[in-house]
């Protein structure tokens, strides 16, 4: 397969860019959910190292775009918030990443 070169492939690549997934905690939310069926809140606030809050925020932005699915239940009395990825969600993360390979490439 041909690939394009020269800026019109940079520009593609640039258009091609989610800006839903270009936050540095969204992008590493995405890539640890990528890599798992599902994970809890609190082993994803760990592993990001950020805030309650900051992840809540960051979460309600990416199941509002359809990106990951947030499910709530208990393990006995306490409450668990599980996430998950859509497919919408590895999509848009898949064309990201691709995205960002064509960025890299440069004008090779």
């Amino acid at each position: 397969m041909a690939r394009a070169v020269g800026p019109v492939s940079l520009a593609s690549a640039r258009v091609a860019l989610d800006d839903r997934v270009h936050s540095p905690v969204r992008f590493c939310l995405l890539a640890a959910l990528n890599s798992v069926d599902s994970a809890d809140y609190q082993t994803l606030k760990d592993a990001l190292d950020v805030s309650y809050t900051l992840l809540s925020k960051h979460i309600a932005l990416l199941e509002d775009a359809g990106y990951v699915r947030v499910h709530k239940e208990f393990s006995g009395r306490t409450p668990r918030t599980v996430l998950a990825l859509t497919t919408s969600g590895r999509d848009a993360f898949r064309t990201h990443l691709t995205a960002l390979d064509e960025i890299v490439a440069g004008l090779t």
